[in-house]
C-alpha cells in the first residue's frame, strides 16, 4: 500500500512538472509572439484581438456559470484584474517590445513582479518584510538598474532613450500584473472563468476603441482576403490558445501537484527559456551586460519566493479573499 502511495505521489509530481514545463513554454511564446508581432505590419491592436477573441468564445460557459460570483466581486477589483491582464497590459506589453530584445522584456515583467507585489503587500496591507526576501528584491533591483544602464552605448557613450522607453513600459506592465494578481487573489474567481471575463471585457472594449477610431489596426483596414493568415494563425495559437486558455490549465494543475511556492519558483526560469529560443528564432544574441542583468533578476526572483523558506510567514502574503454578497 505504501508503495502504491509512493508510487502514486511520484507520477503527481512528474505531471507537476511536466505541466509547469508546459506552462514556461507558452509564458515564453507570449513574448516572443509579441516580438514577432513588433517584427510584422501588425498594430498592437491586431494582436489584441488574435489574445482575446479566441478565450471571450471558448471561455463563455465558464463566465455564464460563474455569473453570480463575477456580480459580487466589487468593481475596484474587477478593474484591477482587468487593467493588469486584459487589454490595457496587452497594449502596454506590445508598445514596449517594439524598442527592446525578447531577454530584456521577459525578465523585466515576471522578474520584477516581486518587488511591485511586495511593495503593494507592504504598503496596504502591513505586510512584514523579512531579510530573505529582502536579499532577493535587492538582486532584482540590481538587475533591473543594469538593464538601464545598458541603454548606455560603451561605444559612442550615447544613451538609448528608445530602449529605455521600452524598458519603463515593461516595468509599467509588470506593476499592472502585479495589481492584477493581488485583485485576483482577493476576487477569489475560478481561472477559467476569470480568463474568460476578462477576454470578453477586453473584446467589447477593443471592438469599441477600432471602430472610433482610438486604436488603429491593419487587420480593421485590410480584406478578409488580404490577411497575412500565417500571422494570424501562429500569434493566434501562442497568444489566444496558449497564453490564454492552456497556460490557465497547466499552471493551476502544476501548483496543485507541486504547490504554489515550487511553481512560483520555477516562474523565474521564463526569461532563460525565451531568452535562448529567441537566438535562432530573432537572431537576439545577449550581450554580457544582458546576461548578468538576466542572471541577477533571474535568480532574485527565485530567492524572493519563499520556496527557500517556507516557514517564514512574511513570505506567505495572502491577502483578503472576497467572500461575495
Amino acid at each position: 500500500m505504501a508503495s502504491n502511495a509512493e508510487n502514486g505521489t511520484t507520477q503527481s509530481k512528474t505531471t507537476g512538472y511536466l505541466s509547469m514545463m508546459a506552462t514556461l513554454l507558452v509564458w515564453a511564446g507570449f513574448f516572443l509572439s509579441l516580438k514577432g508581432g513588433a517584427n510584422s505590419d501588425l498594430l498592437p491592436a491586431d494582436l489584441a484581438l488574435m489574445r482575446f477573441l479566441v478565450p471571450a468564445l471558448l471561455l463563455t460557459p465558464f463566465v455564464y456559470r460563474a455569473r453570480e460570483q463575477i456580480v459580487a466581486i466589487p468593481a475596484k477589483y474587477m478593474l484591477g484584474m482587468f487593467v493588469g491582464s486584459g487589454l490595457p497590459y496587452l497594449l502596454v506589453a506590445s508598445n514596449a517590445m517594439q524598442y527592446v530584445p525578447v531577454s530584456h522584456g521577459s525578465a523585466l515583467v515576471p522578474g520584477t513582479l516581486p518587488l511591485f507585489v511586495t511593495a503593494i503587500a507592504v504598503l496596504f496591507y502591513q505586510q512584514p518584510l523579512s531579510s530573505h526576501r529582502k536579499l532577493g528584491l535587492a538582486a532584482i533591483s540590481i538587475g533591473t538598474a543594469l538593464f538601464l544602464v545598458s541603454n548606455i552605448s560603451s561605444s559612442e557613450g550615447t544613451y538609448d532613450w528608445a530602449q529605455s522607453k521600452g524598458h519603463l513600459l515593461f516595468l509599467l506592465g509588470s506593476l499592472m500584473w502585479a495589481i492584477f494578481t493581488i485583485s485576483a487573489r482577493v476576487a477569489n474567481l475560478n481561472a477559467l472563468a476569470c480568463s474568460g471575463v476578462l477576454a470578453i471585457m477586453s473584446c467589447l472594449v477593443l471592438f469599441v476603441a477600432v471602430s472610433i477610431g482610438w486604436l488603429p489596426s491593419t487587420l480593421h483596414q485590410t480584406p478578409l482576403s488580404s490577411w497575412p493568415w500565417q500571422q494570424v494563425f501562429t500569434h493566434t495559437l501562442l497568444q489566444g490558445v496558449g497564453a490564454g486558455i492552456v497556460s490557465s490549465c497547466t499552471y493551476l494543475y502544476a501548483v496543485k501537484q507541486l504547490g504554489a511556492e515550487r511553481s512560483a519558483a520555477f516562474g523565474s526560469a521564463t526569461p532563460v527559456i525565451a531568452t535562448l529560443l529567441a537566438i535562432p528564432i530573432f537572431n537576439e544574441v545577449p550581450d554580457a551586460m544582458t546576461m548578468s542583468a538576466l542572471g541577477f533578476v533571474c535568480v532574485g526572483s527565485l530567492v524572493a519566493s519563499n520556496i527557500f523558506m517556507k516557514n517564514d510567514a512574511s513570505l506567505n502574503y495572502q491577502p483578503p479573499v472576497h467572500q461575495g454578497r
